[in-house]
């Protein structure tokens, strides 16, 4: 299940373990009771963080976004996180904001041009690319996957999802959380989520 993002960019979902049965059966796990009511089951947890439950299930995504992106993906320090090596791999791609001006796009476009030919021109002389790469910036794409258990997964929504948070990011929370939802193991979860955020 992929969704595209901003211009060359994407998120998908490689694999996930659990379903609103698991998260169930480990609230009654807790409480030794059946939920009469599974949706307020989930609702009362969710609004009173109660998140053990939710931690028994487990995502792995992988994204294509600008290194930009995946810093401050990064920096929320929850889940596990690898990246292709701009040491091994290089780059090539970069993302273009939409709404530029014609002439600010122009600059733009040929400023990341410049930068990605001198990078190709001192790898091909023989400077070592994590060297090289210094002249890029970060609106290089870089891609890179994260393995995030549910609760986390809905603190980063929350963080990433605001509107005081930056657009391009926010592009890829809207994607996962689109994801979430066509996922119909998880319906019960995506609805109490709804009725929280």
């Amino acid at each position: 299940m992929n969704r595209n993002v901003l211009d060359k960019g994407w998120v998908e979902l490689q694999e996930f373990m659990g379903s609103d049965q698991v998260i169930l059966g480990e609230a009654k796990t807790c409480t030794e009771k059946e939920a009469r009511n599974p949706f307020g089951l989930m609702l009362f947890m969710l609004k009173h963080g109660h998140n053990v439950c939710f931690e028994h299930a487990v995502f792995r995504f992988k994204f294509r976004a600008p290194i930009f992106v995946a810093r401050q993906h990064m920096r929320h320090r929850i889940g596990t996180f690898t990246e292709r090596s701009g040491r091994k791999c290089g780059f090539g791609d970069f993302y273009v904001p939409d709404g530029m001006s014609t002439l600010s796009k122009a600059i733009y476009c040929s400023r990341m041009t410049d930068c990605l030919h001198g990078y190709q021109t001192m790898v091909g002389d023989g400077m070592k690319r994590e060297q090289a790469r210094g002249v890029l910036g970060t609106a290089f794409y870089t891609e890179y996957t994260w393995t995030v258990n549910l609760w986390s997964l809905f603190n980063w929504l929350n963080k990433r999802r605001e509107k005081g948070a930056q657009w391009e990011h926010r592009q890829y929370a809207d994607a996962v959380l689109d994801i979430l939802n066509s996922m119909f193991e998880f319906e019960m979860v995506m609805k109490a989520y709804a009725n929280v955020e």
